[in-house]
């Protein structure tokens, strides 16, 4: 494929159906049987939504269309049938209450609604709150759209056409609406080379409405002409992964942990078989990269993944950014916890110890929230990343925090509690952990693992934590230490994407 000749997504559809043809696109189950669709139907079916959104069009003005549910054949013809004809898709996290939905259809100016037929007893609510969406369609009455509605002569776009208002799932404060542009999602699948080929099968897990997912398995997976296999439930994976043999997974590090611990479970059980073979079971015997993003990977992790054959790849980016900032050198097996090197056409540079990113990725803009966009994009077009970090000598980006959660000491120190946080990662006996500042003094705040923990008395644990810490302040220096030791008895309040919420109550009893 040409990158050079392709500014928009309509191009890239487009030149995937020339190129690869009849050649299996997407793989998704239904019911007991499987379904595949080639590149070629996809891009016709993609004009027949087309013609549908250009229908919708109020004096040719674009419409704003919202897709929600899991990944899907549908959500997908949905979401490349809006931005092909140049109007604007609006992805929603699947996970959101209604009121929320709601809120976020509103504030986006939605007009048309595609959505996955589990969530039809929302749609009264969605009604009655979102007066200004005029056409609902669910995935399951999407064969007969399709069937009503030629496939469209699409309209030429130009790169700078709003494709998406992407919202972010922020840990504090409300979410925002991230305006991506056809050029800054082009860019991002373009920038870099060797990524993917005709002969990989690409096994999607992560929500489809996440810029990561959506980047890096789809655009790439329509790119390189891969093939694009739908994980359709978290709890079918091993099922899944057996049945699709994928040779490429993008992942978060919490499912490789997750992963790990099983290939782990099955060694032990059979002596007689290495990890490397029992991973080679477990992932259907063709995996050799493992893509990891949106959290801290430990390099322990990743070094055991590279040691069984498997090459683990840690990334770095946001929404604002389309999303990729850097991504790993394949050649780099080191494990020395960086999150890669920057990426082709991206420039970085550090100011007052926060990354700044500046690239044709960068995001248009928040919408309709000038304020917020001041704030994040200096005048010069600079992205503010909110991250804390540094970059070596091989262009390789470390991150060591987020400015908005550093612990302001009473003698004027700043400490980054994803610094010490990352210190307790691996350990089996913590289920879950958020060290902040309490008046000053450096805290850590544990929900315990009811499976590590459940024969253990109340003194041992509180024993056991206590030790932990203690082990952990000797690696730092003195006005990092931890303080203060809570003991949780639930989860921490997260996000739909599993992050802790920073900004909730004190629950934990001090010990």
């Amino acid at each position: 494929m040409n990158k050079d000749s392709i500014k928009n997504l309509q191009q890239l559809v487009k030149a995937a159906a020339d190129e690869y043809g009849d050649k299996i696109f997407l793989k998704e189950r239904q019911g007991k049987d499987i379904s595949e669709k080639s590149f070629d139907s996809f891009y016709e079916d993609v004009r027949r939504v087309s013609a549908f959104i250009m229908s919708k069009r109020d004096n040719g003005q674009p419409v704003h269309a919202a897709v929600i549910g899991p990944t899907s054949y549908n959500w997908l013809i949905s979401y490349f049938g809006t931005v092909s004809c140049g109007s604007t898709a609006v992805p929603l996290d699947a996970q959101l209450p209604c009121d929320e939905i709601c809120d976020l259809l509103c504030r986006a100016d939605v007009s048309v609604f595609f959505y996955d037929k589990k969530y039809e007893k929302m749609i009264p609510a969605i009604k009655e709150q979102c007066p200004d969406i005029k056409e609902y369609v669910s995935f399951a009455d999407m064969a007969s759209l399709l069937e009503a509605n030629k496939p469209a002569e699409l309209p030429e776009i130009a790169p700078e056409t709003l494709a998406a208002i992407v919202y972010t799932s922020g840990t504090t404060g409300k979410s925002k609406g991230v305006m991506l542009l056809h050029s800054n999602l082009i860019d991002n699948a373009m920038c870099m080379d060797g990524e993917s080929s005709t002969a990989d099968v690409i096994m999607t897990v992560l929500p489809i409405h996440h810029i990561y997912c959506f980047t890096c398995d789809v655009l790439c997976s329509i790119r390189y002409g891969a093939e694009l296999c739908v994980n359709d439930s978290m709890m079918h994976i091993p099922q899944n992964l057996k049945l699709f043999a994928p040779t490429i997974m993008l992942l978060v590090p919490m499912i490789a942990e997750t992963l790990y611990k099983q290939i782990k479970a099955g060694a032990a059980a059979n002596p007689g078989l290495t990890e490397a073979q029992i991973a080679n079971s477990v992932f259907g015997g063709r995996l050799k990269t493992i893509f990891s993003g949106g959290a801290y990977l430990r390099p322990e992790l990743q070094k055991a993944y590279i040691d069984m054959g498997i090459q683990m790849n840690q990334g770095y980016g946001m929404t604002e950014c389309s999303p990729r900032i850097s991504t790993a050198d394949p050649t780099d097996k080191s494990c020395s916890g960086d999150v890669g090197v920057i990426v082709n056409g991206c420039q970085v540079k550090i100011e007052d110890g926060e990354i700044l990113a500046k690239s044709p990725s960068v995001m248009a803009g928040y919408y309709k929230d000038e304020a917020a966009t001041a704030e994040a994009l200096t005048s010069d077009g600079w992205l503010r990343t909110g991250d804390l970090g540094y970059v070596d000598e091989k262009n390789r980006i470390f991150i060591t925090g987020r400015k908005k959660n550093l612990i302001i000491l009473s003698n004027g120190e700043n400490v980054s509690p994803e610094e010490l946080e990352n210190k307790f990662a691996g350990k089996e006996f913590i289920s879950e952990l958020l060290i902040y500042g309490d008046d000053g003094v450096i805290t850590a705040e544990i929900f315990p693992s009811a499976e590590y923990c459940k024969d253990m008395s109340k003194e041992d644990i509180e024993k056991l934590f206590k030790d932990t810490v203690k082990e952990i302040n000797k690696t730092v220096t003195s006005a990092k230490q931890i303080h203060r030791l809570r003991i949780r008895d639930c989860e921490f309040d997260k996000t739909t994407s599993k992050k802790i919420r920073r900004n909730q109550p004190v629950q934990g009893r001090q010990i």
